[in-house]
C-alpha cells in the first residue's frame, strides 16, 4: 500500500499508512488509551451531533443520495459523504438524547447538471440517516448553507439559540484541517463546544475490518492526494489572509 505524506502544520491531514489494515487491527485491540481511536468515546454527552452534508449524486434509481469515497464519486464533487452519515448514525445511537443536524441547503461542490428542483443536501441527509435507523423526531435540518463556512455560520446561529454545550461535528478525515481552520480564524466562540470529529475514525473503530483496506486504497489514491493537496492549500490561505470566505 502506498505510504501519503500529507502530514503538516496545518492539523496532520493524513499521515503515513494511516488507514493501513496492519495499523488499524493494531490499536483496536492493543488497549491503548491514545490517539484517533478514542474519537468515538468522546468522554462527554453532546447536545447536537452535526452531519455537514458533502456530495451527491443521482444512484441507479435516479434518487438524489450522498457520495461514496470513490474516484468516481470525486469526479463528480466531495466525496465521501455517506460515510458522514453512517458515523453520525453511530454518534446518534450511542447518545440518544442529541439532537442531530442535518446541514446543508443546495449545496456548491454538487455535480454541473444538478438541476435547480433537486432536494436540498439536509433533506438527503435525513432521508439517509432515517434509513440507518435515527428516528425523524431527532433530525434538525439546516438548508440554508451551502458552502462549509455557511455551515459553520449557521452552527453559531444554532448554538447561540439554543445553548448548546457540546457539539459533534462530522466531516471526512481529507477535510478536518480546513474545518479547524476556519473554526480559528473566523469562529472563536464555537472552538470550546465543537468537537469535529472525522467519519472515517469513527467508521475504523467500529470495524476496522470492514474500512480498513477501502479507506486505505481511497487515501493511497491519486485523487486523493490531488483533494488533500486542494484542503491543505485553502489552510493556507485562511492562514495568510487569502482564503475567499463564501
Amino acid at each position: 500500500m502506498r505510504s501519503i505524506s500529507s502530514s503538516t502544520s496545518s492539523g496532520n491531514i493524513i499521515g503515513r499508512d494511516r488507514f493501513s489494515v496492519w495499523e488499524v487491527r493494531g490499536h483496536a485491540g492493543s488497549g491503548e488509551t491514545s490517539g484517533p481511536f478514542l474519537l468515538y468515546t468522546l468522554g462527554m454527552e453532546p447536545d447536537a451531533i452535526v452531519v455537514l452534508a458533502g456530495g451527491i449524486k443521482r444512484d441507479a434509481t435516479g434518487r438524489w443520495v450522498s457520495t461514496e469515497l470513490t474516484a468516481a464519486d470525486n469526479a463528480l464533487c466531495a466525496p465521501g459523504g455517506k460515510l458522514r452519515v453512517l458515523a453520525a448514525a453511530m454518534f446518534a445511537s450511542r447518545y440518544p438524547a442529541a439532537v442531530v443536524v442535518a446541514s446543508g441547503g443546495k449545496g456548491y461542490d454538487v455535480p454541473k447538471d444538478a438541476p435547480e428542483d433537486r432536494p436540498t443536501l439536509a433533506e438527503i441527509l435525513r432521508d439517509e440517516l432515517l434509513e440507518c435507523g435515527v428516528p425523524e423526531g431527532r433530525v434538525v435540518l439546516e438548508r440554508n448553507s451551502n458552502t462549509t463556512y455557511q455551515q459553520l455560520q449557521e452552527l453559531e446561529t444554532m448554538v447561540a439559540q439554543r445553548n448548546w454545550r457540546n457539539i459533534i461535528v462530522v466531516t471526512n478525515r481529507y477535510n478536518l484541517a480546513r474545518l479547524r481552520a476556519m473554526l480559528e480564524a473566523k469562529f472563536p466562540k464555537l472552538i470550546k463546544p465543537v468537537k469535529p470529529v472525522s467519519a472515517e475514525e469513527i467508521l475504523l473503530e467500529n470495524d476496522p475490518v470492514r474500512w480498513g483496506a477501502a479507506f486505505g486504497e481511497a487515501y493511497g489514491s491519486g485523487f486523493m492526494a490531488e483533494r488533500i493537496a486542494k484542503e491543505e492549500q485553502g489552510v493556507s490561505q485562511i492562514k495568510d489572509g487569502t482564503y475567499q470566505f463564501r
